[in-house]
């Protein structure tokens, strides 16, 4: 952030790895929300299709665009993860960077947020949502992995959708997690370190990503890979139940 510019309310995070196509379309539509002081705080994989010099070019003529790029392939959670670490805002947002999360939820998540809720939702499932078209595959993978979350994590029990990728929450309640931790569902640890505070769910419509390849694969290795996060985060869960109370605004 520049000496003029104020302190943001808000921090919006993204994880991309050659997104250049629909970035432009991202941030117009981040844009023309009306939301308190933002920055797009962007983590980039080893971006090689114009992604990077994408967000250089954002960050000259707008300095709420920042960045951090990371040389080699890293799951989401690990990249969200470093931009949370990195993020300035008193509230913090997750979402994709491929349109399949609409900017325009935006509002009404920090809404809940200022209303008095640890953690906003954005779910497929709440009032207004929709899944959207699914192969069968995938409807069985997902429903699947949520299933598993609300068995295994009594945690995920408070949202109707554990496994969504679009969710805020307040920066205060953050629990740095190991390095060493990968997968793609950081909600299902956020959960965990948000016990004690409301939850709110926000309907909304997942879309079809219009440009490029999904980074998540909806596969048995993702499913293997979700099981471990569940497992990890009901063992943040018990470290964090075993710590002294942390300070929270």
């Amino acid at each position: 952030m520049t000496a003029t510019s104020p302190t943001p309310t808000l921090s919006i995070v993204l994880a991309t790895l050659n997104e250049s196509r629909n970035l432009p379309q991202v941030f117009d539509r981040l844009r023309r929300q009306v939301l308190p002081p933002y920055e797009i705080l962007v983590v980039d994989d080893g971006s090689t299709d114009g992604t990077r010099e994408y967000l250089m070019q954002q960050h000259a003529v707008d300095p709420r665009v920042r960045y951090l790029f990371h040389d080699g392939k890293q799951t989401t959670l690990r990249a969200h993860c470093q931009g949370v670490e990195a993020a300035l805002g008193r509230y913090v947002v997750i979402m994709d960077a491929d349109l399949q999360h609409p900017p325009e939820l935006l509002p009404a998540i920090v809404a809940r947020l200022d209303e008095g809720a640890g953690l906003a939702v954005a779910s497929r499932y709440a009032p207004g949502g929709s899944a959207g078209p699914r192969t069968t595959s995938r409807w069985t993978i997902s429903h699947g992995a949520e299933w598993t979350a609300r068995l295994l994590l009594s945690d995920a029990r408070r949202t109707s959708d554990p496994v969504s990728g679009f969710f805020g929450f307040r920066r205060d309640s953050w629990v740095s997690l190991n390095p060493k931790y990968r997968g793609y569902k950081l909600l299902l640890f956020v959960l965990v370190m948000t016990e004690g505070r409301p939850v709110a769910d926000v309907g909304y419509r997942f879309e079809p990503r219009p440009e490029g390849a999904s980074k998540v694969t909806q596969s048995w290795a993702f499913v293997r890979m979700f099981l471990i996060e569940v497992i990890l985060a009901h063992r943040l869960r018990s470290e964090i139940r075993h710590s002294p109370p942390r300070g929270r605004r």
